[in-house]
């Protein structure tokens, strides 16, 4: 059995996820302990624990230890299921879009349908919007696609978003992305919900306008406008080369429109600057992929997250090799 320290490195749920994903793949159980130990309220949160649950029931696995603040946990898989509809409420604004991250690999290639309702739109993980116009077209360049569908918006602190994962297939392929090149055009969604609309064209207008001081390109950023949902508003921007990159912010009190957009539009500006092939959020994400169909990127910012990822995935995968170049960008490689 795998032994995994959660308090390792950056510490966070990340360790957690990533452990399900690669233990339901490999059929590795694990046992992992210091679960967010170093976090304000330590142990299993209601996202992480919904996390637990969701695996537990693809891949019918046996389980000890997953309960509302756990801080141990131990996860010994079975056979993932074909087929079968499955429904899960965080029942808080939890990130869905980090649950999501975790059981795609999952599903690829199954019948399988998948519907999350928490928070789409939240601090510290990936818009609904971003899995759209980044993630789900970096999974197209290595051969998976599939459909994240939007039909709820949900915000810190009410939650209530609906997405739903559905039709994953392909034949992972060995892959390399390794630079963005020319920016052919910047793509965005600027969105508000139960608030008024002008807000979302401030964040748009104030995004475009930065872009522009740097680059010569065409921008298109969308406007969602939602009513009878929970409150919030945020951007998320995706540039299109020969890789794509993007960004996100979320508004919140006391918190200009126009610095929503500004922030969004400032930390793709960097991250385009390193001519990557991925930026700095999609690098934690990939080096799963890579690692399971031997592929090579470039990212834009060696966070913690990804050197604690890159740990986490050397327990489960022991017969590749996993090299990490630093730099800026930093190279992953898997021979």
């Amino acid at each position: 059995m795998i032994e995994i320290d959660g308090s390792f490195g950056e510490g966070g749920g990340e360790i957690l996820r990533t452990s399900l994903t690669l233990s339901a793949l490999t059929g590795k159980p694990f046992r992992i302990y210091n679960i967010r130990a170093k976090r304000k309220n330590p142990g299993l949160q209601r996202q992480h624990l919904s996390a637990v649950r969701l695996v537990k029931e693809l891949c019918n696995a046996e389980s000890k230890g997953d309960y509302l603040g756990s801080q141990e946990l131990v996860f010994i898989p079975h056979e993932i299921k074909n087929e079968g509809d499955f429904t899960l409420d965080v029942t808080t604004a939890g990130s869905v879009t980090l649950i999501a991250v975790s059981v795609i690999p999952l599903i690829i290639n199954r019948n399988i349908k998948i519907r999350l309702i928490g928070g789409t739109d939240v601090p510290k993980s990936p818009t609904i919007d971003y899995m759209r116009l980044v993630y789900l077209e970096i999974l197209k360049k290595i051969g998976i696609q599939g459909e994240i569908k939007l039909i709820k918006r949900g915000h810190y602190p009410r939650g209530g978003g609906i997405i739903e994962l559905s039709n994953f297939k392909g034949k992972g392929e060995e892959f390399e992305i390794v630079e963005m090149g020319k920016i052919e055009e910047i793509k965005g969604i600027s969105h508000v919900s139960s608030l008024p609309s002008h807000i979302a064209e401030r964040q748009a207008k104030s995004a475009e306008e930065f872009i522009k001081k740097f680059l010569s390109v065409n921008v298109n950023i969308s406007l969602d406008i939602r009513q009878g949902e929970s409150e919030g508003t945020g951007i998320t921007l995706a540039a299109y080369g020969k890789s794509i990159m993007g960004s996100d912010s979320l508004g919140e009190k006391g918190k200009r429109a126009e610095k929503v957009g500004e922030e969004a539009a400032s930390k793709l500006i960097e991250d385009l600057k390193t001519n990557a092939g991925v930026d700095r959020h999609m690098s934690d994400m990939l080096m799963l992929y890579a690692s399971l169909y031997k592929g090579k990127f470039t990212g834009a910012m060696l966070t913690m997250h990804a050197r604690t990822n890159t740990e986490i995935i050397r327990k489960f995968i022991q017969d590749r090799k996993i090299e990490v170049i630093e730099g800026k960008p930093f190279t992953f490689k898997v021979l």
